[in-house]
């Protein structure tokens, strides 16, 4: 009997929470972001999360304010980000798919910025390479000469002084 009372009550609850769940439904803003410009939004907004938690110090030197350059460089101001966001968190596909593009620039980004690096290090790898043998060299070299101021100087010879007298 207890258990059914329990059941009953979470049902009506659940019931009452989703029948609310289509009253609270955002309406669709004036000034809606369009889904490719919140894309280039939300990666800035990464990137720029990514240097804050990196070189918060630089950013509070340079005295920058990240979410205003944001809406500076948009043309947007806070409420209508906040307004477009909820909206689109609302629609939950349409979110995902947003959110996906973000995803897959970054996985772009990082996959060039990557390979960009390995390029660097190979470079690195063969100009440390290219110094090694450069060394040596330079130390044969030096082996060489030590080796020829070694040598006993030998008097040349002409063809003339080969010759035997008739």
């Amino acid at each position: 009997m207890y258990k059914k009372a329990i059941v009953l009550f979470l049902l009506c609850l659940l019931l009452g929470l989703s029948s609310c769940y289509k009253y609270n439904k955002p309406k669709k803003p004036k000034n809606l972001i369009p889904k490719e410009e919140m894309v280039h939004i939300l990666l800035d907004l990464k990137y720029i999360g990514a240097v804050t938690g990196r070189d918060k110090k630089v950013l509070d030197s340079a005295k920058v304010n990240p979410e205003g350059y944001i809406y500076k460089k948009y043309n947007i101001d806070s409420a209508q980000f906040a307004e477009s966001n909820a909206y689109y968190a609302y629609y939950m596909d349409d979110y995902a798919e947003i959110y996906q593009k973000v995803k897959d620039s970054l996985s772009k980004l990082k996959t060039h910025y990557t390979e960009i690096l390995d390029k660097e290090r190979e470079e690195k790898k063969k100009a440390d390479s290219l110094k090694a043998i450069k060394r040596e060299l330079e130390a044969i070299e030096l082996e060489d000469e030590a080796d020829l101021e070694q040598l006993e100087l030998i008097e040349p010879v002409s063809d003339t002084d080969l010759q035997s007298p008739k």
